[in-house]
């Protein structure tokens, strides 16, 4: 049986998650989840909190409370965000209490670097000889070397190059606010360019957007480079290695193997029987990746030769999806600045059924995309309460009016009719499309269902001028059935966006079983009752 593991990046526990996380990956997979699995296939989705990142510490000093309790309180609030928002994932891996991650990291690590393919270098570091503090990642910014923009230490958000810290231009320690010294120290490097080829092969097979094709194409053409994979620091993965005491694996390295341990913590849940090295070779596992572009490097570049030297029999991700940032009123979401609308707070006034599907309308997909609050309340209220409520009661009363609220047969079908079913397979089509890992766009399948609705309105307010005509009643019939299979594939169509809204419409047309993904869609049938289609969007 095929089995398609998902991952989204696991999210840093140094804040609650905001619209901008919720609108790129974590929505994004469990969207597509869900249509793997209304199509019976055997998805699972991966994700966990990213513990050992350095702006947990960074946090807990603002705070002035242990980088522990930093992790432990937010990865806690991003649990239930993501809850909140009817995000569904089969395993969520928490570091501090997971039998697996710490272990298999290590041990991949250390099997990395007896096999020689890790370097030992001596080089120039960032330091702070006030703070008395090696620098990296949260703790210095500066400008990218790549691009000119305003970056933290080791990855460029803009551009999604890494960079050594000390090739930052104009950098400035966040701990004294003072340019940086350099020291020099011993790491432990991972070589990039030894898996050229094997990177060369591997794009020509993997799926994935233009944005992400131009950075892995801009990298190989400049020169792939060593990567650090220590650095000196207190919080995170012991290094393995006699000697590196003081270092820990950095935590972009290890998320590599962290989601081969998610793997292996997935397959004790369900009490498989595979392990974790077996699932990720199989012919039958696929594996789809869910991030945004500014985490698009290591995706795409360091993880795939990180696998490719643990193991060149592992199966490569099939497909990459990616979103851009999602902008609040002209501005990046942002954590650490606090410039966010939290999830959590827009989830307690409006159902996760309606965030979920504007957060899919706007989504970032191939440019940035911005959330204003006046223009959310305006969609809701114009499109999703006025277009679409609107459209089920008025076929709901034609229903309880003409047929005691029970579905009519086929009836007599002419041009208009026979048109507009073949409206109704194109809009099937084009969301099918859509949900498709090469095709991945939230955005078109939400216009898709906008449209089908629309169209379906329309159609159905033409129609009913005929209601009154006697000699019209067979082409009447035809209409509401016709109406009715739009209603029907709205539900199916919608149901991996909006879950509550679907089952609830689902229901009311008079289905008890559940609802699947249907390749040769069917009417519903003659005489089933039909309850009123009122009250389909749950409210808080």
């Amino acid at each position: 049986m095929k089995k398609v593991f998902l991952t989204a990046t696991p999210p840093t526990p140094n804040g609650d998650l905001h619209l901008g996380h919720l609108s790129g990956p974590y929505v994004g997979a469990d969207v597509y989840t869900r249509y793997l699995k209304m199509h019976n296939i055997a998805a699972y989705y991966l994700s966990g909190a990213d513990d050992h990142q350095s702006y947990v510490p960074w946090k807990s000093k603002q705070l002035n409370v242990t980088p522990r309790y930093v992790a432990n309180k937010f990865g806690n609030a991003i649990l239930e965000t993501l809850e909140s928002a009817n995000v569904r994932m089969d395993a969520f891996i928490r570091p501090e209490t997971s039998k697996y991650h710490i272990k298999f990291v290590q041990e991949f690590f250390q099997k990395l670097y007896q096999e020689g393919k890790l370097i030992e270098k001596e080089t120039p570091c960032s330091y702070d000889e006030t703070h008395d503090r090696y620098l990296h990642e949260a703790y210095i910014r500066g400008k990218c070397p790549h691009c000119g923009a305003e970056c933290d230490g080791n990855a460029c958000e803009q551009c999604g190059r890494p960079n050594d810290c000390v090739d930052m231009i104009s950098a400035v320690s966040k701990f004294s606010n003072h340019p940086p010294t350099t020291r020099i120290f011993k790491r432990l490097y991972f070589p990039l360019s030894k898996y050229e080829k094997e990177l060369r092969k591997f794009y020509g097979s993997v799926k994935m957007g233009s944005h992400l094709t131009a950075l892995c194409e801009k990298m190989l053409e400049d020169g792939l480079p060593d990567i650090p994979v220590t650095h000196i620091s207190d919080w995170g993965i012991p290094v393995p290695v006699p000697g590196y005491e003081e270092q820990r694996i950095y935590v972009w390295f290890e998320m590599a193997p962290g989601y081969l341990a998610a793997t292996q913590e997935l397959n004790a849940m369900i009490q498989a029987s595979s392990d974790v090295k077996s699932l990720w070779q199989e012919d039958n596992t696929e594996i789809i990746q869910f991030f945004g572009f500014d985490n698009g490097y290591y995706h795409a570049v360091l993880f795939p030769a990180l696998f490719l030297a643990y193991n060149p029999e592992i199966r490569l991700p099939t497909a990459f999806v990616t979103n851009e940032f999602y902008r609040l009123e002209g501005l990046k979401f942002s954590t650490s600045r606090n410039h966010a609308i939290w999830g959590r707070d827009l989830l307690q006034k409006f159902s996760p059924d309606i965030v979920r599907f504007y957060l899919c309308y706007s989504r970032p997909e191939t440019f940035m995309t911005n959330f204003v609050l006046s223009d959310f309340e305006s969609f809701v209220r114009s499109e999703l309460i006025e277009r679409w409520q609107s459209w089920l009661q008025e076929l709901s009363h034609k229903l309880v009016k003409l047929y005691g609220g029970k579905a009519p047969d086929l009836g007599s079908w002419h041009h208009r009719h026979h048109q507009f079913y073949q409206q109704i397979k194109q809009f099937v089509d084009a969301a099918d499309t859509a949900y498709q890992a090469e095709n991945f766009s939230p955005q078109k399948i939400t216009r898709t269902l906008c449209e089908l609705v629309r169209i379906s309105h329309s159609f159905g307010r033409e129609e009913s001028h005929l209601i009154s005509m006697a000699s019209r009643q067979d082409e009447i019939k035809a209409s509401i059935s016709l109406e009715l299979l739009a209603a029907k594939m709205l539900a199916i169509l919608s149901q991996p966006i909006m879950p509550e809204f679907s089952i609830n419409l689902w229901k009311k047309l008079g289905y008890q079983i559940s609802i699947q993904w249907e390749e040769n869609f069917s009417f519903i049938p003659t005489h089933q009752a039909i309850n009123e289609l009122e009250n389909l969007f749950a409210s808080r």
